[in-house]
């Protein structure tokens, strides 16, 4: 299991500067790395390998000084993006995806970074080595390869092995994700499940039929967000004033983000820990399709149900608890009760399923969260089980 801690970092004015500057190298690397490929293969007919390409880049830096002064690290793990991106292209072409996506020519990079190598002890002991130097003053170091030691706020202290680490620019600032190994943390017994239905009028719905509100961050700052795009539309563009005005912007698109993932962290941590659950259901939407829909797009981002699920993927991985995803087709159409399905189509605008057969009346999304809950009632030991809803509510009812 790998955990990535992420520390803001202060480097001084000059540090600034050359992280700047090896930002632009990095993106020109990544760019005739991309270019390399994207000729090799219509031109010539050949396949060219991320090992060719650093044998390319070992030549470039004993010939050219610009080279030389970046160090190897950060062009090798170039190299990696542009490798990684290549092998999703194939992966898709493969698959027969509608979008390719391929590999896009880039005007800026954001972030560097390096591996972390072992180095052996006087004991014969292999070790990674430490990338934090630690002080008795507020900041810490980082020690980052050509760069010197660059102050790190330690809020929280490192858990397990670092591997890797990432120096990222934001537009609030500089900041170190550093990825470490950690063992893997044992399953708990399921004993107590809850079950979610997610939508937009109520962020969720569980089977206990609490519901939560729905924050809708982007709707509140799309009235500043709307401002600023106005100011920054009145400047020139390039000067001084509209950089600043830029910077505004994206430091006000980053805290509407932040406040979407402290919701979202919160919420996942509350739904585990706080109501003592070991087990979570959700539905296993495709997003992607839903945000087509042009009424319900804007609603749908905002919420970041994908964002949601990938937290609890990585809470349930880190504590050792359960997270399954069921089939979402006609949880909202079908009885929690009976287990009949709805005659007519209930469309999204009837928030109360009437039922026609036992006379039962719930909420809609109560009513779907009980049914997500019945179809991963055979959910056992991380399977997940595709069954319909009478069988499942069966199967509950004998076990």
């Amino acid at each position: 299991m790998r955990l990535t801690f992420k520390y803001p970092v202060y480097p001084t004015k000059t540090q600034e500067t050359t992280l700047l500057a090896w930002f632009d190298h990095l993106c020109e690397l990544q760019n005739s790395a991309r270019n390399n490929r994207k000729f090799a293969h219509e031109e010539e007919d050949r396949f060219v390998s991320r090992y060719d390409q650093e044998h390319l880049l070992k030549v470039a830096r004993e010939k050219y000084d610009d080279f030389r002064s970046v160090p190897q690290d950060f062009q090798v793990s170039i190299l990696k993006r542009v490798d990684k991106a290549f092998d999703a292209f194939r992966r898709r072409c493969k698959a027969g995806a509608e979008k390719k996506g391929y590999p896009r020519f880039k005007t800026r990079v954001r972030s560097l970074t390096w591996c972390l190598r072992k180095h052996t002890l006087r004991t014969g002991e292999r070790v990674r080595q430490n990338p934090i130097i630690e002080t008795e003053f507020r900041h810490n170091r980082l020690k980052v390869p050509k760069l010197g030691d660059v102050k790190i706020r330690m809020h929280r202290p490192l858990q397990g092995d670092p591997k890797e680490v990432t120096i990222v620019k934001k537009a609030s600032g500089w900041y170190a994700h550093i990825v470490c190994e950690l063992p893997d943390t044992p399953k708990v017994e399921p004993t107590a499940a809850v079950a979610v239905d997610v939508g937009t009028t109520h962020y969720l719905t569980t089977s206990e039929g609490e519901t939560e509100d729905n924050p809708r961050w982007y709707r509140q700052a799309e009235g500043l967000t709307r401002k600023h795009s106005k100011d920054l539309s009145r400047k020139k563009k390039g000067s001084q004033r509209w950089q600043k005005q830029q910077h505004k912007l994206a430091l006000h698109h980053e805290r509407t983000v932040n406040r979407r993932k402290d919701f979202i962290g919160k919420l996942v941590y509350k739904l585990y820990h706080h109501q003592k659950n070991n087990v979570l259901v959700a539905e296993n939407l495709n997003t992607s399709n839903m945000v087509k829909n042009k009424h319900l797009s804007k609603s749908i981002s905002d919420a970041s149900w994908t964002t949601f699920f990938e937290w609890c993927v990585s809470i349930a991985e880190r504590d050792g608890l359960h997270f399954h995803q069921v089939d979402p087709k006609n949880t909202s159409q079908t009885c929690s009760v009976c287990g009949e399905k709805s005659q007519k189509k209930l469309s999204l605008a009837i928030r109360t399923f009437d039922c026609q057969f036992c006379g039962t009346s719930l909420d809609r999304d109560h009513n779907a969260a009980l049914n997500i809950l019945f179809r991963a009632a055979c959910a056992r030991r991380g399977e997940r089980w595709v069954t319909n809803l009478y069988e499942t509510r069966n199967l509950s009812v004998d076990r």
